[in-house]
């Protein structure tokens, strides 16, 4: 007896008799039609955010008998939900299973995983297929969201991003033009740190559904930049005119001080410090001082002023 084209009206059983010489013996099989033909399906997902909630789908595509079918979602090894169609069904059908999941920090680098099996112990049948969720880079984390280092020493930022495949890493400078790479793995390393080594840095992570990116700010710290000091005119002013010395840095962590060199005239300013000589004198010339003064030390800078 040979059956073409099984499907699942062949769910039957089946009979062989044989008679010879008036003696009868018949034998009885029943045929168990099974179909699990293909892994199930898990659309790419663009993202994975750490406290996020998602709701992801997983499908199995003609399956039978559905009933005996079980849905199991895992990250990494661990069990996250199981899922298994109730009823009966007499048809080859497809069965979606969606599951809300909220990803973790600490799930960092762990695929997600839809795994269908098809048991039916009447026949001893058990057999399983597996599928990893394709998503695009998600939750990043950096060993350092305030990173300093000082002047001359050594700085280490890590930059780890979730996702199937595992995104690549780039480090890029910016506030350059064009931004410049400065890493393509996971480590930001900074040697013999300068000033011009301060400033923001964005790691980009990327893979083939997608891209994240978060940015960092690198802070330098050492003595302050040499400030400036200026009048408000050119050449020397003359008795009776209004002038005025600016003193200014480029270092907002810097605190200024503006005085003449026989006492202080100037507050204390992060910005800038203004001195206002209305109708200057003559007794007003002499050498004015700028200073601009951190944790780290102090920097200064002067101007002579002669009023004729």
């Amino acid at each position: 007896m040979l059956i073409r084209n099984i499907t699942t009206e062949h769910n039957i059983v089946v009979g062989c008799k044989v008679t010879c010489k008036g003696k009868t013996i018949e034998k009885t099989s029943n045929i168990k039609v099974f179909s699990f033909p293909q892994d199930p399906v898990l659309p790419k997902i663009k993202s994975l955010i750490a406290n996020q909630t998602q709701k992801l789908s997983c499908t199995v595509h003609n399956v039978y008998p559905l009933e005996r079918i079980q849905i199991e979602w895992l990250r990494g090894d661990k069990t996250l939900f199981v899922d298994q169609p109730e009823g009966s069904f007499d048809n080859v059908q497809s069965y979606s299973s969606e599951f809300s999941y909220t990803p973790s920090v600490l799930d960092l680098g762990k695929n997600i995983s839809c795994k269908a099996t098809l048991k039916n112990a009447e026949i001893g049948l058990e057999k399983t297929r597996n599928s990893n969720a394709e998503y695009g880079p998600g939750t990043i984390t950096i060993s350092s969201n305030n990173p300093s280092v000082k002047l001359g020493e050594h700085l280490e930022i890590t930059c780890q991003a979730d996702g199937n495949p595992q995104p690549t890493i780039l480090w890029w400078k910016e506030e350059t033009e064009p931004a410049q790479i400065k890493s393509q793995n996971e480590k930001l390393i900074i040697n013999n740190a300068s000033r011009s080594q301060a400033g923001w840095y964005r790691c980009d992570a990327r893979n083939a559904v997608g891209s994240q990116q978060r940015r960092v700010k690198v802070i330098v710290l050492g003595p302050p930049n040499i400030p400036k000091i200026q009048l408000s005119q050119r050449g020397d002013p003359k008795e009776g005119e209004n002038i005025t010395i600016l003193c200014s840095s480029d270092d907002g962590s810097a605190e200024l001080t503006l005085y003449k060199q026989s006492a202080a005239s100037g507050a204390l300013n992060k910005q800038a410090v203004l001195l206002n000589i209305p109708s200057v004198q003559i007794t007003d010339g002499g050498i004015y001082i700028c200073e601009a003064k951190n944790d780290f030390g102090t920097e200064r800078s002067t101007i002579n002023i002669t009023v004729e």
